[in-house]
């Protein structure tokens, strides 16, 4: 036989439930590894984008270059940009916040998209033109517009090894430009703004004439080495090399681990989602390779005496190796392509799902609407990805169907044209009452290919596992139930640097829209040389490492946040008389508690010459006091109310302002005023609590809807196998079953035969599902608390995953016993297994 894929298309063919089991597992297996793939390179694209947005469309730089240095950068061939800007000076906008001021020798908007989106107006083209971004506006009070003149005090550095010098100078410009404000630069303490060709050298000396050069490689695989050369040629000073670190990582080029040990690259949301795609995708194919394996053993072992004939005729291992081979790609050439097309078609709205359970920040999105904007713009075709998703599935059919395709070339013709002698093994058995015969014969018809029946419950478990251990993982993601999702007013609006003045305060408690105003004041001195902190007097030195706060609370949040203490200490702290401490955490090193301060209830202590009693004591993380849950800075905090805070620190303005809105108020309304307050205020960042609680959950409906996917997904690959499984039992025992209705058993008596196989499938599968789920459970917790511990029983969940398995055990089965409700009695005895 010259042409054994001709054979291989007739047996698919003529074994269509078999064919048709299979297809359906391949274009599911298909289908998940091409929804993967395709979001793992909408999530490479988007992390490049937003690399880019952060640190800008380059992969190194160089600063203080002299003329000729930057010439020598243009002009190597191993550079395939070289761009130069000249920076003109910063300026202090408040003590977090500096504007730096640079020229840009080419186009800005592809080097730097992200500071040169123009709100109004254009890009500087001429000398002592600018353009600033809209915030910095209000911060430096300007109150014109475009072509008026902008007064600016600048400083220029110029270093020399490490020592530093600076040029102050104040000049005008020409405001000709407003940009978008860019609030991811506040992160780093600086914003940018453009000057026009031609400033730096109109302003500076000569000495402080320098270059930035931004530098692009053409070979990427020797980005290091090629650095490493340049620095060495020109002499440049360590301090004087910057590596785009995000940029790097994003693109996958490697750099010099010295880079990465003093860069943040902000980027683990992106590796995160990479690596639960490809654990999703494995359980997936696993899933499906479970299936091909067992329905092609099965047929492979049905077929067994037509393999011995092609032997017989003189067909060598290899062709029977093939034409079992030839039968999976004849069926991944089907399913491969249609599982590609549902899984791009349906790859953007899983990913947009999928990012919903976590922050945007960590996509380096500033919200939920920017990142679903970034999966938009990335959506196209992922070719490369969708080739690797057609490979990997491919890969794994093959290898699904390399034990049948061995057993089918080892076949024996002697053997297999004899037929098969099954040997029957008598156990030892006590002599038992049958109280259901059709339960009993169930149990024995399990027994009879123990194998099968293991592929089978192995991966109905997997289906069970995935229920149980997503129904806990997703009820710690409900964060729209859960702690998280408290709050104090139905706004927050925060400024940490200038603060609200009392004015402000004022005018927003008499809103009549605003119910009750929860308000925060903070102020935190770092720890000097003498162990002191600076900027305010204390009473004794912190231990190393310490920083000091004080915490000005209003009366409505001592009454919101601790309602907890008794009620005299809680009237003496809102009146001033005294104050409440935090206690530093206790820090360990290498086993050994690190000193700290510890003050006691009962203390008096003393701040900025005022001796105060300590009302309260707290330790531990609970109730922790920061500006917009900003996060955690160990140290010594001081508590107090409004009066007393003015009085220790001189400070009046408060940081974060949390108004309840009255019964009634429109919302759109106030949202107005909020928006007002923030123009007024520059530096206010502020969110509607009712727009965060919808989106979590929405979020976590989402979630939902991806977890019940999955389960779905893998369950119904696992079904498949107990479709094949029942149909295979009626078609290897037709004789037997005409036999049993020949001799009086009812359709009905044989039809609960298969469903007790059936209900036992499930009940097996429920019980070491159940202990898998469970083992899992306990890792989701332990991902949570940093702790391996054992975790309540999910009764809840296991009990919901062993019904539904039965359910579905019962449901596949029922599909293959059509066949024995039109099976003849005397055709079944006459048929030959």
């Amino acid at each position: 036989m010259k042409q054994y894929h001709t054979l291989a298309l007739k047996e698919l063919l003529a074994q269509r439930v078999t064919s048709v089991l299979i297809l359906l597992a391949i274009i599911l297996s298909t289908m998940m590894t091409a929804v993967i793939g395709q979001s793992i390179g909408i999530l490479s694209a988007m992390r490049q984008q937003q690399a880019i947005a952060i640190g800008g469309n380059r992969h190194a730089g160089f600063v203080q270059m002299t003329a000729q240095q930057l010439e020598t950068l243009q002009n190597d061939p191993r550079l395939s940009f070289a761009g130069s800007s000249v920076v003109v000076g910063s300026a202090q906008l408040d003590n977090t916040l500096i504007l730096g001021l640079s020229e840009f020798h080419e186009d800005v908007r592809t080097v730097y998209p992200s500071i040169s989106a123009v709100k109004e107006g254009r890009l500087p083209a001429a000398p002592m033109e600018i353009a600033l971004p809209e915030d910095v506006l209000g911060y430096l009070g300007f109150s014109g517009g475009l072509g008026d003149t902008i007064s600016l005090s600048l400083s220029k550095a110029l270093r020399h090894g490490v020592m530093t010098q600076s040029y102050d100078f104040t000049a005008e410009f020409t405001l000709v430009g407003i940009t978008e404000s860019n609030y991811m630069s506040y992160a780093a303490g600086s914003i940018n703004g453009i000057a026009g060709p031609g400033t730096a050298e109109a302003l500076l000396p000569e000495e402080y004439f320098y270059y930035n050069v931004d530098i692009r490689m053409a070979d990427k695989g020797a980005f290091q080495a090629t650095m490493d050369d340049l620095t060495a040629s020109l002499h440049v000073h360590e301090l004087d090399t910057v590596y785009n670190i995000p940029y790097l990582e994003a693109l996958g080029i490697r750099y010099s681990q010295e880079a990465a040990d003093v860069t943040d690259t902000s980027s683990t949301g992106f590796p995160f989602m990479m690596a639960a795609g490809i654990l999703v995708g494995g359980l997936i194919l696993l899933a499906a390779g479970l299936v091909i394996y067992n329905i092609l053993k099965i047929a492979v072992s049905r077929r067994v005496t037509q393999y011995g004939v092609l032997r017989a005729m003189g067909a060598d291992k290899g062709q029977l190796y093939f034409l079992v081979a030839a039968q999976v790609l004849l069926l991944c050439a089907a399913g491969i392509p249609l599982g590609l097309l549902l899984g791009t078609l349906s790859a953007k709205g899983i990913l947009t799902a999928a990012t919903g359970l976590l922050s945007p920040k960590i996509f380096l999105a500033r919200d939920a609407g920017q990142l679903s904007r970034l999966i938009e713009e990335n959506s196209s075709g992922k070719g490369l990805f969708l080739l690797a998703s057609a490979a990997i599935t491919l890969i794994f059919a093959m290898i699904a169907a390399l034990p049948a395709a061995r057993y089918a070339a080892r076949v024996a013709p002697t053997v297999a044209m004899a037929g098969r002698q099954v040997k029957i093994k008598r156990r030892g058995r006590k002599a038992k009452k049958i109280r259901n015969f059709e339960a009993f014969y169930a149990r024995l018809n399990l027994k009879r290919s123990r194998g099968r029946t293991a592929i089978t419950v192995l991966s109905l478990v997997m289906s069970i596992t995935v229920f149980i251990t997503l129904q806990g993982a997703v009820d710690l993601l409900d964060a729209a139930g859960s702690g998280l999702a408290e709050h104090y007013g139905d706004y927050s609006i925060t400024n940490e640097a200038a603060g609200f003045s009392p004015e402000e305060y004022q005018a927003m408690e008499d809103d009549p829209q605003v119910a009750e105003l929860t308000a925060m004041q903070f102020s935190l001195y770092d720890q000097g040389a003498d162990g002191y902190p600076v900027g305010i007097g204390f009473g004794f030195p912190l231990q190393p490492g310490e920083t000091f706060h004080v915490v000005g609370l209003n009366a409505a949040y001592w009454d919101r946040a601790f309602s907890a203490l008794p009620p005299e200490t809680l009237e003496k702290l809102k009146a001033g008389e005294g104050c409440m401490v935090r206690n530093p955490l206790p820090l360990v090193f290498e086993g050994q508690e690190l000193p700290r301060t510890s003050i006691q209830t009962g203390d008096v202590i003393t701040v900025a010459g005022q001796e105060l009693e300590v009302l309260a004591t707290m330790n531990g993380y609970d109730t922790y006091l920061s500006v917009g849950n900003n996060g955690f800075v160990n140290g010594v905090q001081v508590v107090v109310n409004e009066d007393l805070y003015a009085a220790l620190t001189g400070k009046t303005a408060y940081n974060w302002l949390l108004p309840a809105l009255a019964e009634g108020v429109d919302r759109e309304g106030f949202d107005g005023t909020v928006e007002a307050l923030a123009g007024r205020v520059p530096g206010t960042l502020w969110l509607s609590y009712e727009d965060t609680d919808r989106q979590l959950a929405e979020s976590f409906q989402q979630i939902q809807f991806l977890a019940w996917g999955l389960i779905l997904f893998v369950a119904f690959i696992g079904l498949l196998n107990i479709v094949n499984t029942v149909y295979t039992n009626i078609h290897t025992r037709v004789a037997e079953i005409g036999m049993q209705r020949a001799i009086g058993m009812s359709a009905g008596s044989l039809f609960r035969v298969f469903l007790w196989e059936g209900t036992y499938y499930g009940m097996i599968a429920a019980v070491m599902g159940s202990i898998a789920g469970y083992i899992c459970t306990i890792f989701v917790e332990a991902a949570t608390t940093d702790t391996i511990r054992l975790a309540a029983i999910p009764v809840v969940p296991i009990l919901e995953a062993g019904a539904l398995a039965v359910a579905a055990c019962l449901l596949a089965t029922c599909i293959p016993l059509r066949r024995i409700s039109k099976m003849s009695v005397v055709e079944a005895i006459e048929a030959v297994e």
